[in-house]
């Protein structure tokens, strides 16, 4: 058997391919352990199984209402899995875990394109990117995060490969389409990024992309495949604003720096924010992206660097709700940097992967414990979510219109729990504040009857406010109600 043989060029990917499968058994057993616990878990939960519930699967729904903020790639699968009979942590979690292994085929694929030679790299940067806890956090909750990372991992690899040969501008725009069938078209955000990166330090190479023809013809469908989901969904709900919903208000609004948040922002906070639960690997990532194109001396991957960089701020300065897990879309990036630098420091493919396994091992990966995740839900007095809002279900009639009190911030559900355990497929109303009948307004609703779900103290604010109240416990301290009507005003 020659050096040049086939089965010795294939080895370094049947080596990458083996050690995907490995970790996705490792971690697919863990799945059906407990049940989902975070607040959007729940939102998850309630729009995968509305598909079947109103059987309609061209709109996703929240609170039994068209929702236009999320895209419904996960969602469709999680609710494919449900239809074929998975119980439901597994059919919530699978589309998770089935996007980390992926991801971590899509971080081989990146190093493959920044260094085309050398494909046993490949195998050190997915051992890399497998000790990440945050992978597997979210690789193994009903989270977007994972898919969204797959499809930028994806996206910046076609994004340089384009950069290199202008007939890969096909590729980037299908993961943008696919990114932003998932979560958002966050691959289209990095490619801005990565121009400001080449007008920096390679302006030679940014002019050649940006007049050529393909690259013109392929941006501008990038942008009309990006948000290809939220223009049929404004034809479809015209009276709602799609690219608003989940453009403005959970891309633009969301990372726009804010003064304020700058001025408060502490170490602690940086610390919790960027590093997270992956410190060494993101600080050590984030060096290799800056020395990448030093030791490569390929100014276009100065693009990447700008990427992390950019993000990076972004995230810091972010103006609200800018959670830890969001870094995951830049962590492989960070993988794939370390093990290239690995591999051109030490010269030697296998020393690198070696070098990579080693510090795999140290950053607490790749094989990680059922006790190291989120696998276990949070429960109030030790009563599951479930227990406590079922019986509302079982109670509820055709007349009658659900109130959820949800006065006390400490006493609140996640939102979407509402939807699986107690409203079924009839919409229903939050109450905030203590003025229902405003809160009724506001969703068109003008008369009862009503069954609600508080606390005692919380019915006790609103009481006067309805007539023929008749009360029953619920579990973990919380009660139902039933109302005839509004009180006169």
């Amino acid at each position: 058997m020659t050096p040049t043989s086939p089965w010795i060029r294939s080895l370094p990917y049947l080596a990458v391919f083996a050690v995907i499968c490995g970790l996705f058994a490792w971690y697919l057993q863990f799945l059906g352990i407990g049940m989902i616990r975070r607040f959007d878990e729940y939102y998850t939960y309630e729009r995968s199984i509305s598909f079947a519930r109103l059987n309609d699967w061209w709109a996703v729904y929240s609170s039994n209402k068209p929702t236009l903020k999320k895209p419904p790639m996960q969602y469709w699968m999680s609710g494919g899995f449900f239809e074929l009979g998975l119980r439901d942590v597994i059919a919530l979690r699978l589309p998770s875990l089935i996007f980390a292994a992926a991801c971590l085929g899509a971080t081989a694929l990146l190093v493959r394109v920044i260094l085309p030679g050398r494909p046993w790299v490949m195998l050190g940067a997915l051992l890399l990117l497998a000790s990440s806890q945050n992978l597997w956090n979210e690789g193994t909750s009903a989270m977007l995060e994972t898919g969204s990372a797959l499809f930028v991992t994806l996206g910046l690899a076609a994004m340089i490969a384009a950069f290199r040969d202008p007939r890969y501008w096909p590729v980037f725009a299908g993961t943008v389409f696919l990114g932003g069938m998932q979560k958002g078209p966050i691959a289209l955000a990095f490619l801005v990024f990565a121009m400001i990166g080449l007008a920096i330090a390679n302006r030679a190479a940014l002019r050649r992309i940006a007049w050529n023809r393909r690259f013109a013809f392929w941006f501008f469908a990038s942008l009309v495949l990006a948000f290809a989901w939220q223009l049929y969904m404004g034809l479809r709900f015209p009276g709602e604003d799609a690219v608003q919903g989940s453009v403005e208000n959970e891309m633009f609004e969301r990372f726009f720096p804010s003064l304020d948040r700058i001025a408060a922002l502490n170490l602690t906070d940086l610390n919790a924010l960027v590093l997270g639960s992956d410190p060494w690997l993101r600080l050590a990532g984030t060096a290799a992206l800056i020395a990448l194109p030093l030791l490569t001396r390929d100014k276009l991957l100065w693009a990447l660097t700008a990427v992390a960089l950019i993000f990076t701020a972004v995230m810091i300065f972010g103006t609200h709700e800018v959670h830890a897990r969001y870094m995951i879309v830049i962590t492989p990036l960070q993988a794939a940097a370390l093990a290239c630098v690995l591999a051109l420091v030490l010269r030697r493919d296998m020393l690198a992967v070696l070098a990579a396994a080693t510090l795999t091992f140290a950053f607490g990966g790749p094989l990680r414990p059922a006790d190291q995740l989120a696998l276990h839900p949070i429960l109030r007095d030790d009563v599951p979510i479930a227990d406590i809002l079922t019986p509302v279900r079982a109670a509820l009639q055709q007349d009658e219109h659900l109130l959820i009190c949800e006065m006390d911030p400490t006493m609140r559900f996640p939102r979407g729990a509402y939807t699986v355990y107690a409203a079924d497929t009839r919409e229903y109303t939050r109450l905030r504040a203590t003025n229902v009948r405003r809160a009724l307004a506001r969703a068109d609703i003008d008369a009862g009857p009503f069954r609600g779900v508080c606390t005692q103290a919380e019915l006790d604010t609103i009481a006067d406010q309805l007539t023929g109240i008749k009360v029953s416990p619920l579990p973990a301290g919380f009660i139902q109600f039933r109302a005839d009507g509004l009180a006169p005003e």
